[in-house]
């Protein structure tokens, strides 16, 4: 059970997920787990999911040898649809069928994948999933930060724990320092 929250800001897309992770009767946290990040990186990819983790660790195999071919709605759906068929040949699905959850960033665009379909996240928006997702969607219209919001669903969701883990993705890369006018080029 877990708690995802994406932000789409003018300048960035903010992805926050508690670090509680709950396997069968057992209750970790993931922040004394590396590899058992909810919010990872490969390659082009960056992604959070909630639900099961060995699809969240297939869908990390996936990505390090596919991504994307647009970054666009349909083009996000058609790669969970080539991740189900992937599932499907590997013999980890038999139906081919992806039950999980995820916010995925592309190409400083980010999409929401749920239930078979994909949305994107547009600028000054923000969605929310897992257990916890009632609680955080609430903390989110009420103002709070990413983090902010992590933290109240933590105290008010027995499904959600740990610290909360953001990862921030700048749309814009930084312009270099201006050069002032009083400063002389030399060529070499």
């Amino acid at each position: 059970m877990t708690v995802l929250i994406a932000q789409n800001t003018k300048d960035k897309i903010i992805l926050g997920a508690d670090t509680g992770l709950f396997m069968d009767n057992h209750k970790f946290h993931c922040s004394n787990h590396q590899m058992q990040q909810k919010i990872a990186q490969v390659n082009d990819v960056v992604f959070s999911s909630t639900g099961s983790y060995s699809e969240q660790v297939n869908f990390a195999l996936f990505c390090q040898t596919r991504k994307p071919e647009r970054s666009d709605q349909l083009g996000i759906q058609r790669f969970f649809i080539d991740f189900g068929k992937w599932l499907k040949e590997q013999n980890i699905e038999p139906n081919g069928k992806v039950d999980n959850h995820y916010f995925l960033v592309f190409e400083k665009k980010l999409f929401h994948y749920r239930s078979g379909a994909v949305q994107e996240v547009l600028e000054n928006d923000f969605a929310t999933d897992g257990a916890g997702f009632k609680e955080s969607y609430m903390a989110m219209h009420l103002g709070k930060s990413v983090k902010e919001a992590i933290d109240l669903t933590v105290q008010m969701n027995v499904w959600t724990s740990g610290e909360a883990q953001i990862v921030e993705i700048l749309k814009q890369q930084k312009a270099p320092p201006a050069v002032p006018d009083d400063y002389e080029t030399i060529t070499v």
